[in-house]
Formats: C-alpha cells, sequence, structure tokens
C-alpha cells in the first residue's frame, strides 16, 4: 500500500530530525523471537530480524546518534520500530515526551486519538494512537536517565491490530 509506505518513511525522517532513513524487505523469522540490544539496553518480541540503523542527529537536547530497529510485515504494510538516542545531559521528561509526540503528529499531518501517561521498570512514558486518513500509527516513549526510547508499528487504517504487535509492546523491556 503506498500511502503505508510513505506514511513510514515520514515517520522514521522526523525520527530522525534529518531526512528519512530506507527501510527494506526483512526475511521473516517466528512471531516469537525475542531481540536483545545488548548497547540499547532493551529486548522485545518482534516478528523478523531487524534492519539495524544509526544516524547523527541534532536535536533540542544537542547532537545524539538514534538508533533504529525496524521490521517490516504484510508486504511492508506493516512496521515495527524500536529507537533510542543516548544525550549528554539528564533529558527534561515532560518537554522530551511532549516534543516527540508533538513531532510524529506533526509529521503525519495525523491526530492524536488516544494519548495515555504510563511507566515502564519507574521509567516515565506516554503511549498514543496517531490516526491520519491511511494509516493507524502506535507510539510509546519513554525516557531513562539520558536516554530517550521509542516503540511503534503502524498499519494501514481500517486493519485490527495483529497479535504480534500486541506482543511487541507488551513484551519491550528496558534492561539499563
Amino acid at each position: 500500500m503506498p500511502n503505508t509506505r510513505k506514511a513510514i518513511r515520514v515517520l522514521i525522517g522526523i525520527i530522525c530530525l534529518a531526512g528519512s532513513l530506507l527501510t527494506t524487505a526483512i526475511a521473516q523469522t517466528p512471531a516469537d523471537t525475542k531481540f536483545t540490544s545488548d548497547s540499547g539496553g532493551f529486548s522485545v518480541k518482534i516478528p523478523g530480524k531487524p534492519t539495524i540503523k544509526s544516524e547523527e542527529i541534532n536535536s533540542a537536547n544537542g547532537p545524539t546518534t538514534l538508533y533504529t530497529f525496524l521490521v517490516e510485515t504484510n508486504e511492508g504494510k506493516n512496521f515495527y520500530l524500536v529507537g533510542y538516542s543516548d544525550y549528554n545531559t539528564k533529558l527534561d521528561t515532560t518537554k522530551s515526551l511532549d516534543g516527540v509526540i508533538s513531532a510524529q503528529v506533526s509529521s503525519m499531518k495525523g491526530k492524536i486519538i488516544a494519548d495515555n501517561t504510563i511507566t515502564l521498570k519507574g521509567y516515565p512514558g506516554r503511549s498514543v494512537t496517531i490516526e491520519t486518513d491511511d494509516v493507524i500509527f502506535y507510539s510509546s516513549v519513554y525516557v531513562a536517565g539520558n536516554r530517550l526510547y521509542q516503540t511503534m508499528f503502524g498499519m494501514p487504517k481500517g486493519d485490527s491490530m495483529p497479535p504480534e504487535a500486541k506482543e511487541f509492546f507488551n513484551s519491550f523491556q528496558i534492561l539499563i
């Protein structure tokens, strides 16, 4: 679906704050595959082997490297993404969460249809659902000291969230 692929590229672009990342097809592995990033300090169940990218970016919190882990499924119509960045300073939780969510909504020209305050292992976060004309995005963002984590799933509007996506969000763990 062309609109979904375009939306994926736009969303990744705003995360990087500097252009878009290229996406590639991924060989599928069982849906219950647990992926652990030792350097990223997280684990997650994700339905495939992720494509790993890194990009130097400048942000309101200073320069950083954004690391992304991306899997596309359903012939590129759905995507799973985990991203993290480390900063040289402790992040202002509210400003950081609001900034990331606002940038996602703005870049997608979407609207928030659900917004919840969440925590994971004591780390504060926000979980939002963003709707556009063609796509639904589910995004959770956490601040862990000077590290910002993002988990996202996107799919065509009107589709039902697959069980693998629910497991993806429920399985995400911060290991630092």
